[in-house]
């Protein structure tokens, strides 16, 4: 069958029944100009509303990927505005004080390739020695200059700078860098270093005496010929190798290196005790110019002149300021700068003031409130092991009421003894024995207690014979009811000018125990 198709004029399709009815029916009437306006207008509204969901529901993700939390913002500018105040303030120090010699010291360990690292800081003129013990392998935060620098030699290193990767990529150029990093992170110009073997460090140790220490438990090591030793828990002897070994031991645990350091402060500053007590300066001094390698240390003062005329008072030894986690062990930049400023002024003031300071705070004291009235907490701040107890039964023998006793690490080891109080003027009379310590008004003091005292590394050396002066006026006492005489009364000026002395240690520079 085929189909034709016919073209209709438009007569034509006129005449065709419907047409016309279907094409009068299908004919729109045109929108008015209202209608259409108002058509576009709520387009756009559903458009910018979609726009708004998707922006609010990816806003978080937005935030954190382009700029971070305007908290973490904030926070960085504070920190960056507080690092630059610091800067300027320890700069200012640095510049000023043209009597410091700053150096390192190196003692190198052929077997494992570590570097145990000291900072000396010895003031020319006031003849005052700080110590600052280094955590070995630690990580350090340096400058944009001095990264710029170091990833001309380690291509992918950032801001935090790992010294053991500095010791593989450098080599024999290692100590060099170590200088430029230390310089960075305190603030001081280093004018020389010594190195030193591990081997001949055990020597320098054997020219002193024998040290007796508590070791709480069992220490192995390996000897010079590798075979397996062991020094066992309770009070032993050190020489030379063992104290080598204790310093060195790793326990395993997530702060280790800490551990370690507590360790090597506290032997450390038990051997100086020694020196001192035996009055073998000069003979230490000999056999370390016969042990060390210097470098740059020509025009410093030399080691016999700094121990001759260095006291037990002039000598400070202390862990330079950090936290460790997991083993790993992060130096803060900023709160050594602040630790190294502190040692750089104390040492100022330590022949400025001599034992005035103390004196005068003693004499003084007599018109504060007795803190004797209140509980008071003790904090080891220091990270010297057994020191918030040594404190806690001095205080005691001295008549006060110690509440508790807990370590404080969260700072890692402050240098200066805090005091906190809840009212002006309490707390004053513990200057006494915390000589350098700053005293803190606080709001309240959360676990219980009237008085806080955080034990810095500047109060590490705990007085002796608290008990026989306590004693002795307790006796001085009990004769002056029995008795007026001249003699009860001499003994009683004589016992209590003993008990002045005790507490008023002079211009206490120490950090024993």
């Amino acid at each position: 069958m085929y189909f034709q198709r016919k073209i209709f004029s438009q007569d034509e399709a006129q005449k065709i029944p419907g047409v016309h009815e279907v094409k009068q029916e299908g004919k729109m009437k045109k929108p008015s100009f209202i209608k259409r306006f108002f058509s576009f207008l709520l387009r756009v509204c559903v458009v910018l509303a979609l726009m708004a969901v998707i922006a609010v529901g990816s806003f978080e993700g937005v935030t954190y990927y382009l700029t971070g939390s305007f908290t973490s913002v904030k926070k960085a500018v504070k920190e960056e505005t507080d690092q630059q105040e610091v800067q300027e303030d320890t700069t200012d120090i640095a510049k000023n004080n043209k009597n410091m010699e700053n150096t390192l010291v190196f003692v190198h360990d052929e077997n494992t390739n570590k570097d145990y690292t000291s900072l000396n800081m010895y003031d020319k003129k006031t003849k005052a020695f700080d110590v600052l013990l280094m955590p070995c392998n630690a990580q350090v935060s340096v400058s944009e200059s001095l990264v710029k620098e170091l990833r001309e030699t380690i291509s992918d290193i950032s801001s935090t700078v790992s010294m053991s990767d500095v010791a593989r990529a450098f080599g024999d150029k290692k100590y060099e860098t170590y200088v430029k990093i230390m310089e960075d992170i305190s603030g001081v110009k280093i004018s020389g270093y010594d190195v030193m073997s591990s081997n001949d460090f055990k020597k320098l140790l054997n020219a002193g005496n024998t040290v007796t220490y508590h070791l709480d438990n069992a220490v192995s090591y390996r000897d010079a010929d590798n075979v397996l030793q062991s020094i066992e828990a309770g009070d032993v002897e050190l020489d030379g190798d063992t104290a080598y070994a204790l310093m060195t031991y790793m326990d395993g645990t997530d702060d280790e290196e800490t551990r370690r350091l507590e360790r090597a402060n506290d032997y450390l500053t038990k051997y100086m005790e020694e020196i001192f007590t035996k009055n073998n300066n000069s003979a230490l001094a000999k056999k370390y110019d016969s042990l060390v390698k210097a470098e740059d240390t020509d025009d410093l003062t030399s080691t016999e002149d700094i121990l001759k005329g260095l006291t037990e008072d002039g000598f400070t030894l202390r862990i330079m300021q950090g936290s460790e986690t997991k083993g790993v062990f992060s130096l803060d930049s900023q709160k050594v700068k602040l630790q190294v400023a502190a040692l750089t002024k104390k040492a100022e003031s330590y022949t400025k003031n001599g034992s005035s300071k103390a004196s005068s705070s003693t004499a003084s004291s007599g018109s504060t409130e007795s803190s004797k009235k209140y509980s008071i907490e003790v904090y080891n701040a220091a990270y010297v092991s057994g020191l918030a107890k040594e404190w806690e039964t001095y205080l005691e023998d001295e008549g006060y009421t110690i509440s508790l006793i807990d370590s404080y690490q969260e700072e890692g080891p402050i240098s200066q003894t805090r005091i906190n109080v809840t009212e002006e003027g309490m707390g004053e009379d513990l200057l006494n024995y915390f000589p350098d310590a700053e005293i803190n008004v606080v709001d309240s003091i959360s676990t219980g207690g009237d008085i806080q005292i955080y034990v810095g590394t500047d109060s590490t050396k705990v007085p002796e014979g608290s008990g026989e002066s306590t004693t002795a006026e307790e006796d001085v006492d009990d004769e002056s009811d029995d008795s007026t005489s001249d003699d009860d009364t001499e003994e009683s000026q004589s016992a209590d000018n003993t008990e002045d002395t005790d507490t008023s240690d002079g211009y206490d520079f120490s950090s024993g125990e």
